[in-house]
């Protein structure tokens, strides 16, 4: 009798002991355990591009670092899971992993890798196994950061593949000893946005990897850096070898509960909230408009329907840049200025331009910038000249209601007014909406890049009140007439 209750926990204990066996067969071997269900359709676009650069821009906590994990691991083994469709390297490959720093580096992104460190009974540093696993990780050469690793060996359907891993710190260009100069790199996945004076580096060190066919570059980040030259360049003159995907929002993340999202954003700053939570690019301090989108967006509405608004259009000419125009309307019973519709356009001549201004209000007068008169060397005609005889007519000079033609006191009217919502801006200006998050400074100074819009609009916006034109001649909300009574 008393033989059973023995057989019984010697039972329990196998059973207990298969299970720890199998949870830890389960940390050290992730990868067999993930199927093609688990991952978002923006995960899966950035498994199946086959750009040369690729972007993966989303909010805070979304999921990227570690779906970009699992994809490097996948080329760092060679071991493509059977519903792969996406790029599939044919050799052990050379890689670069990079970080903002050597903490970022060592806890996300070598973690997401190569998991948590541990010391073996003799006392060596070993890894527990992340998307690698553990039997996949060979040699580590331990960087002087503790915890860190400078390389790793990593087991290969086709050989040996190599893993570096540097922080962006440690790899500005001009030093004598670049980090991962003279490398030829098969891939290099850059983790959270590097700066722009390594980026050269990067796609020179992949031109010759890849068997001579060109490497590939994965970046993934939320843009806390703002619109850098990368990050322009990806949004907005990408080329055919560069893929964006996103800006992804927390609303294409369930794992993220409404509730969840709503408690967390209470807690962050108003002109961070957009970069954090739809991974839209914004420059913190430098920032100037530092009012959210969702605050000065506005429906459309069919401006017949508010006729003692009075309307203006401003115009920002173009050069070396594009020629901006902006329509606005301003609502002298809510004093509200609203942006109708926005322009933007490079090259092309001044008769274009005048076409599209006149394609919308061609009754309100137009605003000029100040520089307008300047002659042209050759006809010696002012550009007024040619946007009048391209029938762009009823022109103002721009300036201030003191005067001047100073910046500063335009920028202080519209953000006064956005935060007191008497600025709204209809959604589909999408122009003017890409060129806010792109208005900052540096070192003080306003960045004269991607502002033309800006311009147009603030031209209008400190002109309207004292200029614009009504539609239809009302000057002010029509009141009910009173009805004829013969008793009086």
């Amino acid at each position: 009798m008393s033989a059973e209750p023995e057989e019984q926990r010697a039972l329990l204990q196998a059973k207990v002991e298969l299970l720890e066996e199998y949870r830890e067969y389960m940390n050290q071997h992730q990868r067999e355990f993930v199927g093609q269900e688990m991952w978002y359709p923006w995960q899966h676009e950035e498994f199946e591009t086959t750009a040369t650069q690729t972007m993966l821009m989303a909010a805070n906590r979304s999921g990227k670092t570690m779906s970009a994990g699992y994809h490097t691991a996948l080329d760092l083994t060679c071991q493509y899971p059977d519903w792969w469709t996406g790029y599939r390297y044919t050799h052990a490959p050379n890689v670069l992993v990079a970080g903002v720093d050597n903490e970022q580096l060592k806890l996300v992104v070598q973690t997401e890798l190569f998991g948590d460190i541990f010391e073996n009974y003799k006392g060596k540093k070993q890894f527990m196994g992340g998307w690698v696993h553990r039997d996949e990780i060979g040699r580590v050469e331990w960087s002087q950061i503790p915890g860190l690793a400078k390389r790793v060996e990593v087991m290969n359907k086709y050989g040996r593949a190599s893993c570096m891993l540097r922080a962006y710190t440690h790899s500005k260009t001009g030093q004598g000893s670049l980090s991962f100069a003279g490398f030829s790199l098969d891939l290099a996945w850059a983790d959270e946005c590097p700066p722009d004076d390594i980026v050269g580096q990067l796609i020179a060190r992949i031109m010759t990897g890849n068997l001579n066919k060109g490497g590939h570059i994965r970046y993934t980040m939320t843009p806390e850096l703002g619109a850098t030259e990368l990050v322009t360049n990806f949004m907005e003159n990408r080329s055919e070898h560069q893929h964006l995907i996103g800006p992804i929002s927390w609303k294409e993340c369930p794992h993220l509960s409404p509730e969840l999202q709503e408690a967390t954003l209470a807690g962050i700053p108003e002109h961070e909230r957009d970069m954090r939570s739809k991974g839209i690019p914004f420059f913190g301090e430098g920032l100037i408009y530092t009012v959210p989108d969702s605050r000065i967006t506005f429906e459309p509405f069919k401006i017949e329907r508010v006729p003692w608004m009075k309307f203006i259009r401003a115009i920002d000419l173009g050069i070396s840049h594009p020629t901006a125009i902006a329509w606005l309307g301003y609502d002298s019973e809510h004093d509200t200025i609203y942006v109708l519709k926005t322009y933007s356009q490079s090259g092309d001549a001044a008769a274009v331009h005048a076409a599209a201004a006149n394609s919308f209000l061609p009754f309100a007068p137009i605003v000029f910038p100040h520089d307008v008169d300047q002659r042209e060397k050759g006809s010696g005609k002012t550009v007024r000249q040619y946007y009048a005889e391209a029938g762009l007519k009823n022109s103002l000079d721009f300036k201030n209601p003191d005067g001047t033609i100073h910046v500063e006191p335009g920028i202080m009217e519209i953000t006064d007014r956005m935060r007191s919502g008497r600025f709204k801006v209809f959604d589909d200006c999408k122009g003017f909406f890409r060129e806010k998050r792109l208005y900052h400074r540096e070192k003080g100074q306003i960045k004269k890049t991607n502002d033309d819009i800006m311009d147009a609009v603030r031209y209008g916006a400190m002109m309207i009140q004292r200029y614009g034109v009504p539609l239809g001649g009302h000057k002010q909300r029509p009141r009910k007439k009173k009805r004829f009574s013969w008793s009086k």
